[in-house]
C-alpha cells in the first residue's frame, strides 16, 4: 500500500516540477537535520513495523508540507492511529488560557518552531514510523525512518506536550517566572501569556527563551501591543553578545 502511494505521488511530482523541487527540500532537510535516517539493511525484516504513505498536502494556499498518513489501514484492516493511545490532554484548556490572558496588563505570546520535530523517539518505536522515498527515478527507493515525533500520529500532540510539562518539571524552579508560565500558559505550541509591568514582561521572556532552550525548543515570532518589550530584550540581547567578546 505505501509503495503503491508512494508511486503514485512520484508521478504527481513529476507532472510539477516546482511541487517536486519543494517537496524534495523538505525532504532533504529532514535527512540532514537527522529527523529521519535511511535503513541501512533494508532487505532485514522489511515486513515489521508500520510504513506510512508520503501524501501530497491538500492545502494550495500554504507552504507545502509533506504529510505521512497514518491513518492508512494496512493489510491488517488496521492502521496504525488505531493501535495507538491517544493520551490524556496535560495542558489547560483554550479558554482557561484565555481568560487568564485578558487579566495581563501586558500582553505577549509566542510560539516554538518545528515543536513535534524536536522530541526524539524512543529508539523501538521508529519501526512504525518508515516511509519509502527516493530523491531520483533512477534511484532505487529506499527506507527511511522518523526519529522524532511525527505529525498526524494519534499521540503525537500528547507525547510533545508531556514533554513541555517535563520540562517544567526538571529545569522550571531556576525560573520563577517561566516555570508557571511553561505550565499554565500553553496552548500545544503557542504561549498565550503576559506580565502585569513591562519589566516582567521583559524578564518572562528573556526565561522562557532560556528555560525552552534547555529542552531544544526555539521560540519564535515573539508579539506584543507594548513594544518596548521586544525593542528591550533585543537590546539587552546585543549587550550581552558585545560583553561576552
Amino acid at each position: 500500500m505505501a509503495l503503491n502511494r508512494f508511486n503514485l505521488l512520484e508521478r504527481r511530482l513529476e507532472r510539477n516540477p516546482q511541487l517536486k523541487e519543494e517537496y524534495h527540500k523538505f525532504m532533504a532537510e529532514y535527512l540532514s537535520l537527522g529527523h529521519m535516517r535511511r535503513v541501512q539493511d533494508s532487505s532485514k525484516n522489511q515486513s515489521k513495523g508500520y510504513y506510512l504513505p508520503v501524501v501530497k498536502e491538500a492545502s494550495t494556499t500554504t507552504k507545502v508540507r509533506v504529510v505521512f498518513d497514518s491513518s492508512a489501514k494496512t493489510s491488517t484492516g488496521f492502521s496504525l492511529n488505531e493501535a495507538l493511545l491517544v493520551g490524556p490532554v496535560v495542558q489547560d484548556d483554550l479558554l482557561s488560557i484565555i481568560f487568564r490572558f485578558r487579566t495581563f496588563l501586558v500582553a505577549l505570546v509566542s510560539d516554538i518552531a518545528k515543536m513535534y520535530r524536536q522530541v526524539l523517539l524512543h529508539p523501538d518505536d521508529t519501526l512504525f514510523q518508515r516511509i519509502l522515498w527516493r530523491f531520483s527515478q533512477s534511484d532505487p527507493i529506499e527506507i527511511f525512518e522518523l526519529m522524532k515525533v511525527t505529525y498526524g500520529l494519534s499521540p503525537s500532540s500528547f507525547l510533545a506536550t508531556r514533554t513541555l510539562q517535563q520540562l517544567a518539571n526538571d529545569e522550571g524552579s531556576i525560573y520563577p517566572l517561566a516555570g508557571p508560565n511553561l505550565v499554565k500558559n500553553f496552548y500545544v505550541d503557542d504561549f498565550i501569556g503576559g506580565a502585569q509591568t513591562i519589566e516582567d514582561a521583559v524578564q518572562l521572556r528573556t526565561e522562557l527563551s532560556e528555560l525552552l532552550k534547555k529542552g531544544g525548543f526555539e521560540l519564535r515570532k515573539w508579539t506584543s501591543h507594548q513594544l518596548s518589550v521586544l525593542i528591550r530584550r533585543n537590546w539587552h540581547a546585543v549587550v550581552d553578545q558585545v560583553r561576552s567578546k
